[in-house]
């Protein structure tokens, strides 16, 4: 009985022992599978290259010293006489990053708010009280002084226009 008994404690034991090894591999090998995912992503986003980072913002052009053009007195135009809102007044500011279309934007004033007046007077009230009416009509404006450029001046780049003002009544 003795023997049965000692031989029944081996087989219990060699059962758990074999489970331990099972554990410590399994674990073992989930962190190399979570170790190999880090590193396998890292070297796809280029997590620690930074030579390459480097010469990514090295390659983006100097654009230079910002130049705000004021667009000076405020553009005041009527509206239609059908629409609810009798006028409306804007001041203007154009910026770009190139001194020679600041030049031009100063030479051309006159053609550029002619152009801008006749855009202002063509709008609507309520195009205007539209969640993006502002906004179309600072691309249109954006357009109108960029063609002036272009055709009057050198084409370069206008980048942007801001409404300092914007009244309508």
């Amino acid at each position: 009985m003795a023997q049965d008994k000692q031989q029944a404690e081996e087989e219990t034991d060699a059962p758990a022992g074999g489970g331990k090894k099972k554990l410590i591999f399994m674990a073992l090998g989930a962190l190399l599978l979570v170790g190999g995912s880090v590193a396998g992503t890292l070297m796809i986003v280029g997590g620690g290259d930074s030579a390459d980072a480097e010469v990514a913002v090295e390659a983006e052009p100097d654009r230079g010293t910002a130049t705000y053009v004021d667009l000076k007195p405020a553009f005041t135009v009527n509206l239609a006489p059908e629409d609810p809102v009798g006028f409306l007044q804007i001041s203007m500011q154009v910026l770009t990053f190139d001194e020679d279309v600041a030049d031009e934007l100063e030479q051309h004033k006159p053609l550029i708010r002619n152009n801008l007046v006749v855009l202002f007077g063509q709008q609507k009230s309520a195009d205007l009280r539209a969640a993006n009416g502002k906004e179309k009509l600072q691309v249109a404006a954006l357009e109108a002084v960029q063609s002036v450029i272009n055709e009057h001046g050198s084409g370069g780049q206008v980048d942007n226009v801001f409404f300092t003002s914007f009244v309508m009544q």
